[in-house]
């Protein structure tokens, strides 16, 4: 009798075990936002080449938080730049940014579907051998296509400004110059988040 015990006993530890084994991990994913920034006038001053009016355009991945007020917010954008000039020659060079900040969206009313948002971001670059730090602040508007959801979800509208110049060594035809601050814009949409099976780590 004793052994039927435990034998049963055993069973249903390994049958408890493989249903605990089995049962799926989630983990949640942000809401994230994917844009393009719309070519708008910038001034370049090239060294020893005067002044260029340029037209950065590029596309960026933005992490978007629940619908707090107040969330962190990072993300990754690249921009292509064309110069032609004298001294440079027609040339093309690019600007990678990794974007790290703070987020301020107003709340969800119900029935209403804009809601304002602003960000500031500590933008962390490089452009070919110029790595650079700058203070960035964007302002602008989400348009709310779905309601009903966890994560703000919609199109967005936005205006951004970068605060000091950037000192590049090389503008084009192996020139140096400065990029001026400027007004830019963009426009995207935030896709909303969701849950997703959480990989397990090998043992």
């Amino acid at each position: 009798m004793k052994n039927t015990l435990l034998f049963f006993a055993a069973i249903f530890s390994s049958s408890f075990a493989l249903a605990a084994e089995s049962k799926p991990v989630y983990k949640w994913m942000a809401a994230n936002e994917y844009y393009m920034i719309m070519p708008t006038a910038q001034t370049l001053n090239i060294s020893g080449g005067g002044s260029e009016s340029v037209k950065p355009w590029g596309f960026g991945f933005r992490a978007v938080g629940n619908n707090e007020t107040i969330t962190k917010t990072g993300g990754l954008q690249f921009q292509s730049i064309k110069v032609d000039n004298p001294h440079t020659g027609k040339d093309t060079f690019y600007l990678f940014d990794l974007l790290l900040g703070m987020e301020f969206m107003t709340p969800k009313v119900q029935g209403k579907p804009f809601r304002f948002t602003a960000q500031a971001y500590a933008d962390l670059g490089l452009s070919d051998t110029t790595i650079y730090a700058a203070p960035m602040i964007s302002a602008g508007f989400l348009y709310t296509t779905k309601e009903f959801t966890d994560t703000p979800t919609g199109l967005t509208f936005d205006i951004f400004y970068r605060l000091i110049d950037l000192d590049l060594d090389n503008v084009g035809g192996g020139k140096s110059g400065t990029l001026k601050p400027a007004l830019g814009f963009k426009i995207g949409y935030i896709f909303e988040g969701f849950w997703t099976v959480k990989e397990k780590s090998a043992n």
